[in-house]
């Protein structure tokens, strides 16, 4: 088990982006870098090292889809787990991102109540269960 967890969250819109910060700031040993889109998701993961990857979908430029297939085609792949983290209840969204390769989808909360749940819950899972590729 892992003291800390260290995650990417790629979220184009700004208020959202502020929920979860604001959300993950209050959790023990969770380190939340904020990006605002696919592109800057490619770059950040080049620079550093991640063990969690939250990605919205609908993002202008490179979606959260097309960050998803690009991380899978790569010769050599990232090991980050990617959590979907989308306002989407589509079937089709949900299947796709599955199918690219997603390791989990989230629905975002609707409240400040449900993103602080939904941060335990990713911290208690990631950081105190689950064993992270690159960290055995």
């Amino acid at each position: 088990m892992a003291n800390s967890i260290r995650l990417l969250l790629v979220e184009d819109d700004e208020s959202d982006a502020f929920l979860t910060k604001r959300a993950f700031a209050d959790m023990k040993g969770a380190n939340l870098m904020h990006v605002p889109g696919g592109q800057a998701a490619l770059d950040a993961l080049r620079s550093s090292r991640f063990d969690v990857m939250l990605l919205d979908l609908n993002m202008p430029g490179l979606s959260g889809h097309e960050v998803i297939e690009a991380l899978r085609e790569r010769e050599d792949p990232e090991l980050v787990p990617i959590i979907v983290f989308s306002s989407s209840s589509q079937p089709g969204d949900i299947d796709r991102a599955y199918e690219a390769g997603a390791n989990a989808y989230l629905r975002k909360p609707d409240s400040l109540g449900g993103y602080q749940q939904m941060a335990d819950a990713v911290c208690r899972f990631w950081r105190d269960h689950a064993e992270i590729p690159g960290r055995h």
